[in-house]
């Protein structure tokens, strides 16, 4: 998942509250910059985002707080 650079990673790790992707595709929780000014390939990132909001619960992203992408699903009980 490139982002600032074509080396950059995602690493997406299963936990008790679903699944979270530590990446450097956002640099914030809230999102923004939605165009980032560092990237060599704006195009590339996009489809990194949603590579990552396909899979994850919880982004957390380079310089900022976590964000959820879906709500915690609980169990019935």
């Amino acid at each position: 998942t490139p982002s600032h650079t074509e080396a950059d990673a995602t690493l997406v790790v299963e936990a008790v509250d679903g699944v979270h992707a530590l990446t450097h595709l956002w640099w914030r929780g809230d999102r923004t910059p939605h165009i980032d000014p560092l990237a060599w390939d704006q195009a590339a990132i996009e489809v990194g985002r949603a590579r990552v909001l396909a899979v994850a619960d919880v982004v957390i992203p380079g310089h900022g707080r976590p964000f959820r992408v879906r709500p915690v699903e609980r169990a019935a009980g």
